[in-house]
């Protein structure tokens, strides 16, 4: 991208919040640079000039919200790393559905994520280092925090990505969501409560599944009796029958 004076700067910024939007509502493939050079209220040969084209703008505009984006995470905050990995959990899920869910649409950065990973650009790679990963870098570290130190990095990726998953439909479903419920996406307090809601869920099944985890050592790494129960559960109903029909039967007598 071509640097410059304080003028050509301004440019830049007007050309790359116009772009944020325009990327946003219509995707990489079907986004129109006139359109966004018109918002902007430059000239065409502006976005050649300071990037080459309209990939280079692409990349610039997701390099942009993605310094955003990193900004409204919690990421190396202090007050917050000193945090219960619980609440941290729930701080976490308070800013993604802010993202999603706290302005009169879900966020540029996050539309645009939407769009990539239904059609993925040659553009995703840099998404999902840039954006995607160092977010979920932080989540499976509160998430480890959750499982405890027995969990492998397997357990630590697949429970992060279901915890993910709650709070990826309200991305991809906000529309239905605003015909439902709308007072979901204007009241900061709702969101507030659907943060606690997922966040306590997400607690729940994490700490479930670390008793899961941890039983083997607490118990001599012997079968769980749940373990037993569902393997005599799955004997065949003929056999069962048998038995029973066994122990009723009585004795012949001779």
């Amino acid at each position: 991208m071509a640097a410059g004076n304080g003028h050509e700067r301004e440019t830049v910024r007007r050309i790359l919040e116009s772009a944020a939007a325009e990327f946003a509502r219509h995707g990489f493939v079907a986004a129109r640079i006139r359109d966004i050079v018109d918002a902007a209220g430059v000239n065409l040969a502006s976005v050649n000039y300071h990037f080459g084209g309209k990939e280079g703008l692409y990349r610039a505009t997701i390099a942009m919200l993605a310094r955003r984006a990193q900004e409204e995470v919690p990421r190396e905050s202090a007050e917050v790393r000193r945090l219960a990995p619980e609440e941290q959990l729930r701080i976490f899920t308070r800013v993604i559905l802010e993202r999603f869910l706290g302005g009169a649409q879900s966020s540029p950065m996050a539309r645009i994520l939407a769009h990539e990973l239904l059609d993925p650009t040659p553009a995703f790679d840099e998404l999902l280092r840039d954006v995607a990963g160092p977010q979920f870098e932080r989540l499976s570290d509160i998430v480890a925090r959750l499982l405890g130190p027995r969990a492998n990095a397997d357990e630590v990726a697949l429970a992060s990505f279901s915890v993910t998953g709650q709070w990826a439909f309200y991305l991809f479903g906000r529309a239905a969501i605003e015909r439902l419920y709308a007072d979901l996406v204007r009241d900061p307090a709702v969101i507030d409560r659907l943060a606690r809601h997922i966040g306590d869920s997400a607690v729940a099944a994490l700490r479930a599944r670390r008793l899961e985890i941890e039983a083997p050592a607490r118990e001599g790494s012997l079968p769980r009796p749940v373990a037993r129960r569902t393997a005599e559960s799955m004997a065949s109903p003929v056999a069962g029958a048998h038995r029973k029909a066994a122990v009723k039967a009585p004795s012949k007598k001779t």
